[in-house]
């Protein structure tokens, strides 16, 4: 299982502090589209734009890792991960 942990925003947004997606191996891209998917509601419009990849803001973590540091949406995930969710903040 890997471990999906949503932040701020999307904490609030979901209803829900995280989430346990079955799979190895997987792309963070496609892991995204598992979580969506499974929570049952639509977020990734928060975190990324589909044609170009991630928002500006946007931060995700691989175990820590800032995947804009690895292969960005390409980066695996493997059983055991944890990946954290963070939307850009929003102010003004």
């Amino acid at each position: 299982m890997i471990t999906v942990k949503f932040y701020a925003l999307l904490r609030r947004r979901l209803g829900r502090a995280a989430i346990e997606i079955e799979g190895d191996g997987l792309s963070v891209r496609e892991l995204l589209l598992r979580a969506e998917q499974q929570a049952g509601q639509s977020f990734l419009d928060e975190l990324l734009d589909r044609e170009t990849g991630l928002l500006a803001g946007t931060m995700i973590l691989v175990n820590g890792e800032n995947v804009r540091l690895k292969l960005g949406l390409e980066t695996r995930v493997h059983a055991g991960d944890t990946v954290d969710l963070f939307a850009a903040a929003g102010g003004g």
